[in-house]
This record gives structure tokens, sequence and C-alpha cells, in this order.
């Protein structure tokens, strides 16, 4: 064989297909990982259909039942995840056939199943079984309350070697079940269906029991029980429930194994068995006392035989899969998943420690009212509404914010005497008129003016927001229009940096000096939006579209960083020549994480302690579904209580449920 025709999903070597289905196929792969002789068997879903709630929703049902129970008569779940969009399973490779291939093949050859192995099998799926119908998990104690609801041939295995596994819980219910069976849909083969569904009561264990003792006598006559011309018939049938002992069917069943059978098929399930631990039971004690000479191994032997070619078949598939070189696909996989580190490792590169987080930017709604003494200028105050009763409380800033030169006293004075667009109060304390112009009015305010004030008012208004907008963004307007609103303004000659990220220490003036070279230089975005954050060498700079001014000569690092998705990082440096530049930020891609549960027995005051870029993690313990970002962590465990402390090391995958003991 040559390489070329595998391909490599993620960390499995696809070998070949076993089953192309309408929404998933079902593959043999090979692991390519420290264990790369171990050959499992993927389920790839459909793109279409990992990317559809409902699908979705109905896979991580299944996988909550299935990840964590661990029975030899139930076909083990190793790993889950989402690779190039698709939803998968890697799941423990059954080298075998189901029991409808068993059938059919026995049909062909004109022979029946032996009693004895088919009570031996149905023992070996009540034994799996039961261990899911009483599966609890071990952290909460809590039962899960699982029934299969799709019990038949198609869903038991057997391998060559004579294992019996129950497979596919993908229609199972239980407590874990993100929502409940809708009314009137029919979940599993309708030709296994138990009288208490048709008759809409509540499932539960008893329900798989009906379907276990369908198949049993299904392999003891060769026959399936209830088939009719149309579907409505077979419901009829299963209504009725009118069964035949099998011994009238095949003779060779003895009448202790017909009474088993049909206590399993009663149709009221108060006279079925308990459990199917019962069940199990009574089929041992029939098996051993009838046949005492049957040995498990009588199974391989029985499969040998009718599986013949499959099993020679498959042997020189296996030596052929074992002989493919794979360490180019080792390599390979090696590359890509130090290029996820390498991404995962920056996502909180040059964020401060823990202490030192910058604070997140809250959005809130604030009414802002300019006040200004008509005899001094004093600043800018901001309003907030009190919620007790109708007062406004305003704080105002410091007066260095904002100084108004004489200069601007006569155009207030002229507003005065215009007495349209602002309000005009007098201080009697200390004879000074102020006037009040509110960029945002006061929920419930009327004026009564006429819709000529009105239209006046809100040509002020409008003219004062463009006046404030030029004040405040001056550098942007000074981009647009080449003229600096707040230096005309103070009356200064030449700009002033007003935001710098690296102060730059104040020279001595001369009266004869040249003027200074400029010290700073411009930085323009494209492609930052208001749900991103822009840093500057760590700090966090208030980004609003106008340009930043940075320190020239002098290597700064860019980082633009949005909720859920991995930063965007870059190095940025101006010069007297070269001092503007304008950074194309990409769509930031979202960012891999996965989540991490804890084991509940860890003692009160006991935190995880670890290491994320530069920044150190503490979470403390048990904790469940931590959303923690895709790597390995060395990491460790302290009690200062108990003064303990434990090194422990762990792995997150993308999309996947982790565990610490």
């Amino acid at each position: 064989m040559s390489d070329n025709k595998f391909q490599r999903f993620g960390k499995y070597l696809i070998l070949d297909h076993l089953v192309d289905g309408g929404m998933a196929k079902i593959c043999r792969a090979r692991y390519l990982g420290e264990q790369a002789n171990k050959v499992v068997a993927i389920k790839m879903v459909q793109p279409q259909f990992s990317n559809d709630e409902a699908f979705v929703r109905m896979f991580q049902d299944e996988l909550n039942i299935t990840f964590g129970m661990l029975h030899p008569n139930i076909m083990q779940v190793y790993d889950y995840g989402k690779t190039n969009g698709q939803l998968y399973t890697a799941m423990e490779y059954i080298h075998g056939a189901n029991l409808k291939q068993y059938l059919d093949r026995l049909k062909e050859k004109k022979v029946v199943f032996p009693v004895e192995i088919s009570c031996y099998i149905i023992s070996q799926v009540c034994l799996g079984l039961h261990y899911a119908h009483t599966f609890t998990d071990k952290l909460t104690g809590k039962p899960y309350n699982i029934v299969h609801r799709d019990i038949s041939p198609h869903n038991i295995m057997l391998t060559y070697d004579g294992a019996v596994k129950v497979i596919d819980f993908g229609i199972a219910k239980a407590n874990t079940n993100s929502e409940a069976t809708q009314a009137g849909t029919i979940k599993g083969k309708l030709s296994y269906l138990a009288p208490e569904y048709l008759d809409g009561l509540e499932l539960d264990a008893r329900y798989d029991e009906f379907a276990v003792g369908i198949t049993l006598w299904e392999l003891l006559c060769s026959r399936k029980l209830f088939q009719a011309n149309n579907d409505l018939a077979v419901l009829k049938q299963i209504q009725a429930c009118k069964i035949l002992p099998p011994s009238q069917i095949n003779p060779s069943v003895p009448k202790e194994l017909d009474a088993i059978v049909m206590k399993a098929l009663s149709k009221d399930r108060s006279h079925r068995y308990e459990n199917l631990d019962q069940l199990n039971r009574a089929l041992i004690k029939f098996l051993y006392s009838t046949y005492p000479e049957f040995n498990a191994s009588d199974l391989k032997t029985f499969a040998d035989d009718l599986f013949k070619k499959e099993i020679s078949t498959d042997r020189e598939k296996f030596v052929a899969y074992g002989s493919i070189d794979i360490i180019p696909y080792i390599e390979d996989l090696k590359k890509e998943e130090s290029r996820t580190g390498k991404i995962a490792r920056k996502e909180m590169e040059g964020i401060k420690k823990k202490d030192d987080k910058p604070k997140e930017r809250v959005g809130t709604v604030r009414m802002i009212e300019m006040e200004v003494d008509a005899a001094a200028a004093t600043g800018i105050g901001i309003e907030r509404p009190k919620e007790d009763g109708n007062k406004t409380s305003t704080r105002k800033l410091q007066k260095s914010a904002l100084q108004i030169q004489p200069a601007a006293k006569p155009a207030l004075k002229s507003a005065k005497n215009g007495a349209a667009p602002s309000q005009i109060t007098s201080d009697k304390k200390s004879g000074k008129e102020k006037t009040n112009s509110r960029i945002m009015q006061r929920p419930g305010a009327d004026n009564g003016d006429s819709d000529a004030s009105r239209q006046k008012f809100a040509l002020m208004i409008l003219a004062c927001s463009l006046m404030a907008f030029s004040y405040f963004q001056s550098d942007m307007v000074e981009s647009l229009i080449g003229i600096n609103v707040k230096n005309m303004i103070h009356g200064e000659s030449s700009p002033k940096p007003t935001r710098t990220i690296t102060s730059v220490p104040d020279q001595p003036e001369s009266e004869n000096a040249e003027p200074a070279a400029p010290t700073t230089g411009r930085l323009l975005f494209s492609g930052v939006d208001v749900s991103m954050e822009v840093y500057i060498d760590n700090v966090k700079t208030d980004y609003v579209g106008s340009p930043i001014k940075i320190p020239l000569n002098s290597e700064v690092t860019v980082m633009v960083m949005q909720q859920g998705h991995m930063p965007y990082s870059t190095k940025v440096k101006l010069t007297v020549d070269q001092n503007s530049a304008k950074i194309e930020v990409p769509v930031l891609k979202k960012a891999r994480v996965g989540l991490l549960t804890s084991s509940q027995n860890y003692a009160a005051g006991s935190k995880l302690i670890y290491t994320f870029g530069d920044e150190l993690v503490e979470k403390a313990l048990p904790f469940n579904d931590v959303a923690i970002p895709e790597g390995t962590y060395q990491a460790k465990v302290v009690n200062p209580i108990l003064g303990t402390e434990k090194k422990v090391e762990f792995t997150i995958e993308e999309n996947k449920k982790h565990f610490l003991e």
C-alpha cells in the first residue's frame, strides 16, 4: 500500500470506511500517538450536521451517557471533539459482526443459533445493560437512569474472539438528556417496541428487557417476532402481544427456557423480571444446568466457522495497515500541534499579572452638562440622574481638564442675549450668571416652546455637539480639515501631544532655541470595531477611531483583543521620516478552549495553580466545567490550611471535556 492513499483526520490516520451513512460515516483508523498500534473506529459526522443545533444536542446527549461508562459488554468511547468542521467520536474498534449479520449468515446455511450460544449471548447483553441501567455519577452519587431504547440484533456486536458488546446509545433516555422526547415521536426500531411505549407510559429498564426478550426469541426461532405487511399491522401485533413460546417453532428449545423467554415478554411489565440482573441469573442457571460443558470460548469457535473468509481477509488488511510508515503523519501532526500551541500561548501574551489586569470597559450612558460661568469659565460637569427623586448631581472635573480662555466670554454673553438655546440662571451669592447648555436632555423634560423655538434649540444642540467633538477629537478633525480646533481655542501655535504611551522628559526651553523635533508619531487602525480593545505595550488605550500617538524611534507592541477570540499582535517602530503607520487588523479567530472539571474530593481551601503565558492563575477546588485555553499545563494543587502541595499535569484540547483527579 502506498501512503498517499491515506488521509489524516486530526490525530487519527483513516484506514478505510466501514459504514457510509447520510449523517455520518464510520471508519477504521489508527491512532497517531504513543499507542500508534491502536486501531479505533471513528464516527465522523457530516459537516452540515456538525453545525446543526439539534444534531449537536443529540450528539452531546450520547456522549454524556457513554463517555463515563466502562464495562466489558459495552463499546467504550475513547475520545470526541471537532476536527475540520466535523464532530467525531473515537470508539473501541470491535473486530466482528452484529447479531443481524450472524442471523443472515445462519439463514444462508439453513441453520439456527445453538440454544446454549443464544443464552450465553443474551446473558452478556443483560450484564452490559444492567450496568447501564444502574450507572451512577461517581462524583455526585446521582443515578443516570439510562434506558437504551434501541436494543435489537443490529446493536449487539460479537467479536470474532467471542466477546459480546452493546453499542449505539444514540437515542438512549437518561437524566442527562438536554431535552425530552416530543410526544408522537417514535424512538427505536418499530419491531422492537414494548406495549407500554404505545400506551404512553414512562419508560424504565423493563422496556429494554422486552427488547432483549424479542432478540432472544428471534435467535432461538431464526425469524422476526413482530412482522407484517405495514407498520400499522406491526403496531397492532405489539399491542396485542400474543406470542408463541419458542419451542413451538424450534422443538430443540427446552420448556425451562420457554418460561424464561415468555416472562421477559410479558405484556404487563410488572410481570417481567424485576431487572436484567434477574434475567441474567435465570439464563446462567438454565445454561449451566442444561449444558454443563459449555464454555465461553465456544462463541469464538462458532464465529470462526461462520466468518472464516472475513477473518482471513481482515488479517491480511491489518498486516498491511501495520506496514504503513506513520512517521510522516506523526511529524505533520506535531507541526500542526506546534502551530496551535503557539497561537494558544499568544492569547494572553503581554497581559499583566492577575493583579495588573486592565479593567474592563463598561458601556454606560451618561448625561453631559456644559456648565460655564459667564464671568469665569470653570470646566466640564458630568451629570447623572439619581434614583431618589428627580435631583441631578453634577461632578466637575479638575480645572486643568479644560480651561476656557477669557476670549471665549463674548460668545457666551451673546448666547445669553439670544435666550433661546441656552438656559440662563443667576447665582445670587456670587452675583454671576451661568449658562447651562445640555448635550442630552433628561427624559420627561418639557420646555413648552413653540415649533420654531424647538428647531432653533435643536440647531444649537447640533452646533454645540460639533464644537465639543471638534475640541475632544481635535486630531481626527485636523486630519480631515487641516485645522486643530483645540490649538486655535488655546492660541497654541504647535500641536501638543494629547496621548502618549511612554512619557517624554520635558526639555528646558530657550528663547533662541529652534523648534524641537517631533517626538511622537501617529498610528491608525483598520478592522477594529467597538467590541475590540487595543493595547500598546500592555497598556490599554481608549481607541475611538482617531490616531493613537506613540513615541518615535522606539519599538512598541500593539495587541488587539476581543472576548472569545485569539488576540492579534504586531510590533511597530516609527521614525521622524516615517512618522505614521496604518495597521490592518485581520478577522480574529475564535479562541480554542476546552472544559476542565475537578474531583469533588478536594478539602476546603484547596486550589489549583498554573501559569498561562505570563499570567499566574489560581482556581478554588473543586470546580466544574471551567473553560481553559488549549495546551498542556504543569500545575500544582496546594492547600494552605493543611500545608500540602502536589504537582499535577493536565492537557486541554479544544471543544473537549477533561477531568482532574
